[in-house]
Parts: structure tokens; sequence; C-alpha cells
């Protein structure tokens, strides 16, 4: 009768050893290349984020100093209609004046004429 051991033999356990050592590392290689390719997506996206806040601030550089200079244009334009507005308003003052006159002639005109009837 041939003799049965019961037990794992030790080259039973170097190969359980081996397989579970190569799996191992076969996930953590798996798991450094998907960690390698996060950090590559990572500076990609850095990098991109980067050159949009830069264009983003040249553009708002350009754009401020657009504003600034239409606003200096809007503001010769608001003194002018300020200007006009006053003329306007004293030449109202004239013609309230000019209406009152023409009242008071109108009134002495009427005087004379009926004096004269």
């Amino acid at each position: 009768m041939s003799h049965h051991r019961n037990g794992p033999t030790p080259h039973n356990i170097t190969t359980v050893l081996a397989a579970l050592e190569t799996t191992i590392q076969a996930d953590t290689q798996t798991t450094l290349s998907d960690l390698d390719l996060l950090q590559r997506v990572n500076t990609h996206a850095t990098a991109q984020y980067r050159a949009m806040a830069d264009a983003a601030a040249g553009g708002l550089s350009a754009d401020t100093e657009y504003l600034r200079a239409r606003y200096e244009q809007v503001k010769g334009y608001v003194r002018q209609v300020d200007e006009v507005a006053a003329k306007v308003g004293e030449l109202e003052e004239m013609v309230r004046e000019l209406e009152e006159w023409t009242g008071e002639l109108e009134v002495k005109v009427r005087r004379l004429t009926s004096r004269r009837n």
C-alpha cells in the first residue's frame, strides 16, 4: 500500500505562495499603472486649466482696458449732455420770461386798443 499524506506538501505550499506572490505583484502593477495614468490625466488637466486661466486673465486685462477707454469716451458724451441740459434749462428760463413779457405786452396792447375805440 502506498503511503498517503494528509497535510500539504512543501511543494504545494511553495506553488501556492508563488501563485499568491504573482497575483499580488500583478494587482500591485495594475494599481501602479492606474495611479500613473491618473497622475498623467491630472497633470494634463492642470495644464489645460492653467492655460484657460491665463487666457481668461489676459482677456480680462484686454477687456478692462477696452472698457476703460469706452468709459472715458462716454464720460465726454455725458459732459456734453450735461452742458446741453444746462443750456436747455437756461433757454427754458428765457422762454418763460419772454412769455411773461408777451403776456404783459398783450395786456398793454388791449388796454391801448380799448382806449382808442
